[in-house]
């Protein structure tokens, strides 16, 4: 019999995991630490002096603009990721499933698309929103978003639907089903995996977007990545309040991560829920 076992090999690989996850998670615990640090012991070893501990940074960041600049990033990344869901999943599968001869247009469209540098859209749309109006706006926002997120959706969503048997489909429709009907009801409940990795991938793109809202918006609708640099001055750098921001910017991730974790996994092993 067998003797059950890991091997050396499992062992080192199990190890160098450890050692990346650990190395990864590093600027995140000091910048916790950091948080909780006054000015004058800031970049002081912890060690020396452990139990100097403050909650001055806290007060700082709630008077400041950083509440409402994170409110302003949930609600634009949320409905960006949404609309870019609902527009996009249909053309992944028409991509996917369709019979036109242009497909292959489309799709070197999408990678150009997803390709091209931010800087590249982000000029012509501040002309555009300068004229109608839109600069300093959740809708301008929002639309600007499209263009970051809308690409990568639709990509995505036609590596996820292409997986679904034709037979699925065809079977649906021999049984009175329209084709919008089809892919609500049958397409994606089946491909629910990969398409909800999509959109969690698709958040935390507009979620990090620091250029767009860098130039799009002003004082109402600023975001937290670009309110980050409200506490940087000529004078001085509050660090304490900007490791805090840092923080508070990865926690509302944490939950959409934590519960799309299965459905990511199953996305990159292909798996098609029958």
């Amino acid at each position: 019999m067998r003797r059950q076992g890991k091997s050396p090999l499992r062992l080192l690989g199990i190890a160098m995991m450890l050692v990346f996850f650990g190395f990864t998670l590093l600027p995140i615990m000091w910048a916790l630490i950091l948080s909780f640090r006054p000015a004058s012991h800031l970049f002081e070893p912890i060690w020396q002096s452990p139990t100097v501990l403050t909650l001055n940074n806290f007060d700082s960041l709630l008077r400041s603009d950083f509440p409402m600049a994170l409110f302003n990033s949930l609600i634009t990344a949320g409905c960006s990721t949404v609309l870019a869901m609902i527009i996009g999943v249909p053309g992944g599968f028409s991509l996917a499933k369709g019979r036109s001869q242009r497909r292959f247009i489309a799709s070197w469209a999408l990678l150009l698309l997803r390709m091209a540098p931010p800087v590249g859209f982000v000029i012509p749309l501040f002309l555009i929103y300068l004229n109608v109006g839109l600069l300093d706006t959740r809708i301008g926002l929002i639309a600007a978003y499209m263009v970051l997120t809308l690409p990568f959706v639709v990509w995505s969503s036609w590596t996820s639907l292409a997986q679904i048997p034709d037979e699925l489909i065809e079977a649906s429709m021999l049984d009175g089903a329209t084709l919008f009907q089809t892919l609500v009801k049958v397409v994606v409940p089946a491909a629910r995996p990969g398409l909800i990795a999509t959109g969690v991938l698709a958040f935390l793109i507009a979620w990090n977007d620091f250029f767009f809202a860098l130039v799009i918006t002003r004082g109402n609708t600023v975001t937290a990545p670009v309110a980050v640099m409200n506490f940087v001055s000529y004078a001085s750098v509050d660090w304490g309040s900007i490791a805090l921001a840092s923080v508070l910017l990865t926690l509302p991730t944490l939950p959409v991560i934590i519960f799309a974790n299965k459905y990511i996994v199953q996305s990159m092993g292909g798996a098609v829920k029958g």
